[in-house]
């Protein structure tokens, strides 16, 4: 598998165009979208589209249509997404390849990924396309098994499938088998993914800027089954040990594939890396502290 490369840290730089991607359901954001066209306009940055987008989007009519391929590297190009975290989440899988950052406004119920928030919205528009912000490039997760490879950004989940009460899922790490263990299923997260279904699981936070990736268990049916944490160069391999019935596997969410009894699948940090833009100003942890604090 692909070694993993360090998280890199660059600064901003002013947008020359900027792509318009929001939530799912077009009535979130159409209200607020031709103000975002006027701010967007008013600083003499082009917006382009996609067909998706000006499908939604009545306002983006006339806009050039772009496909993600296009996009430019190094913030020229800035991806703007009004969305959740999922929105964002798709955004960092889909333009990974082109380089370009990716910055969001929350438009979602967390908004963990986002540096934006609706009520500073023309402010934090403006700051972006003059490039006050970073870009991280982050890790993501690489799977390699017989039928292939899939990437994902955030995690790759193993549940029992079909009428299956229990997983059996055996794992190594680097060829070094270390257990098997009875459960509804396993989530292998990315930092980045910490936060979200790995923390529900009851897994550990990991920081943005921890080269490493995590290992958490959902009902073990096991007292002494705890979440493990692995170095960024090493290789999970993941088994489905059961004498019968399939695991369903997720990749950010969406099932993928399936795992037959006796499959396994190695899993590192070896996919594309990231680009989340965030502000200087809304670090990891005042982010963790914002979004999962106590009031």
């Amino acid at each position: 598998m692909t070694p993993h490369r360090p998280i890199t840290e660059k600064a901003g730089v002013r947008a020359e165009r900027v792509l318009i991607l929001t939530h799912g359901a077009a009535e979130v954001t159409e209200g607020v979208m031709p103000m975002v066209l006027s701010v967007v306009d008013a600083r003499g940055v082009e917006v382009v589209t996609t067909d998706e987008e000006a499908a939604k989007h009545p306002a983006l009519a006339g806009r050039t249509i772009i496909a993600p391929t296009d996009l430019r590297p190094g913030g020229v190009d800035l991806v703007l997404v009004l969305g959740g975290d999922g929105s964002i989440l798709r955004a960092l899988s889909r333009e990974a390849t082109t380089g370009a950052p990716v910055l969001g406004v929350n438009y979602g119920r967390v908004g963990f990924l986002a540096s934006v928030e609706q009520s500073d919205l023309e402010r934090g528009i403006g700051r972006a396309l003059n490039g006050e912000y970073i870009t991280l490039g982050l890790p993501s997760l690489k799977a390699e098994w017989s039928e292939g490879t899939l990437q994902a950004v955030n995690d790759l989940a193993f549940l029992r499938g079909g009428e299956s009460r229990l997983a059996d899922l055996s794992y190594s790490v680097s060829g070094e088998p270390v257990a098997t263990v009875r459960c509804d299923g396993l989530i292998c997260s990315t930092p980045v993914g910490s936060t979200a279904y790995n923390l529900a699981a009851g897994g550990p936070t990991v920081s943005w800027r921890v080269k490493c990736f995590v290992l958490s268990f959902i009902a073990a049916h096991h007292l002494d089954t705890r979440p493990l944490v692995l170095a960024a160069d090493e290789i999970l391999t993941v088994t489905n040990s059961a004498i019968v019935g399939d695991c369903d596997v997720l990749a950010d969410g969406v099932r993928i594939a399936t795992l037959p009894p006796g499959r396994s699948i190695d899993v590192g940090l070896g996919g594309e890396e990231v680009h989340l833009a965030i502000f200087p100003e809304s670090s990891f942890f005042r982010r963790y502290r914002e979004k999962f604090g106590r009031p």
